[in-house]
């Protein structure tokens, strides 16, 4: 745990737009993003911008078997930390606009839940409209996107996750989080 939080500060000082928070998500933040998902035994699920990973490890914790589990993580030395850190999940270096040849290339089409830790509201808005549509294109019909944000507004670009029929629902509060967090839902009946 030493050592992630020593990587998040020394990547948000050298991009803190890319990381987007001034400190790691809290247990109780990963924990809701969890639950709200609700992952099903035999579910790929697809993490984005898993950082240093405390989502990754409330999801193994949760029972989510690490060959179930692909993380796609953009900075690199998160990337080799991850890697160490998690035996047995996938790991790709890329750019979540890219999520549908990513998956395409790890042999998976759409997937039934994704959980994302992306710092959208901190992006350029081509950026997140990219990822937004990136991650609405990529979930399965009865699929579910979990998408946390420091703000009540939704984190998705609007148009792009009505385009794919996707509605957004408010899911949770996190209070205990530095700062405070919304959890939202994203599915075709949310």
């Amino acid at each position: 745990m030493k050592n992630s939080g020593l990587l998040f500060w020394r990547r948000y000082l050298h991009r803190p737009l890319g990381v987007g928070a001034v400190a790691p998500s809290g247990a109780s933040l990963a924990k809701a993003m969890v639950q709200t998902l609700a992952p099903g035994a035999g579910d790929v699920i697809v993490e984005i911008g898993p950082g240093t990973g405390p989502f990754t490890r409330a999801l193994l914790a949760s029972g989510v078997a690490p060959a179930k589990l692909i993380l796609v993580e953009f900075d690199p030395e998160f990337v080799r930390h991850l890697r160490r850190k998690f035996p047995g999940v996938t790991v790709l270096q890329g750019d979540a606009q890219e999520l549908p040849r990513l998956l395409k290339e790890q042999g998976h089409g759409k997937v039934p839940r994704i959980l994302s830790g992306l710092p959208l509201r901190s992006m350029p808005e081509a950026v997140r409209t990219g990822i937004s549509r990136a991650m609405a294109t990529s979930l399965s019909d009865d699929g579910m996107l979990v998408q946390f944000s420091y703000f009540l507004a939704p984190p998705l670009a609007e148009a792009e996750v009505a385009a794919c029929g996707l509605k957004a629902r408010r899911a949770r509060a996190v209070m205990a989080n530095i700062p405070p967090a919304f959890v939202w839902r994203y599915s075709r009946n949310a």
